[in-house]
């Protein structure tokens, strides 16, 4: 398994994350350094983005992103902003990971 690959991806997941949450707080309350933050992470994201992709494909890249920017959104969403994940919701999660397990198999 690329651990390189795996860190660079997670990475990019993980500040594209900090972009939503970013964005999320703007959406509350307006101020354009919140929104500013969102891009600038956003930006962050798609460098770590590009540099997986020398590593392995698009699509790899890709959903290992959208998987880690999913769980920790998702994390997040509960615990800062009081939202409610269903039981559909933690079975597609469980799902995505699956997916990303058995394309870096």
């Amino acid at each position: 398994m690329d651990w390189t690959f795996i860190a660079l991806a997670a990475a990019s997941g993980l500040i594209f994350t900090a972009g939503d949450v970013f964005l999320k707080y703007w959406a509350n309350k307006g101020s354009p350094y919140l929104m500013a933050a969102g891009f600038a992470a956003y930006i962050a994201a798609g460098f770590l983005l590009a540099l997986s992709f020398k590593r392995k494909e698009i699509a790899i890249a890709v959903a290992v992103l959208i998987c880690f920017n999913l769980i920790t959104v998702a994390i997040l969403g509960s615990t800062l902003f009081k939202e409610v994940l269903g039981m559909k919701e933690i079975i597609g999660i469980s799902l995505a990971v699956t997916a990303i397990i058995l394309l870096n198999v």
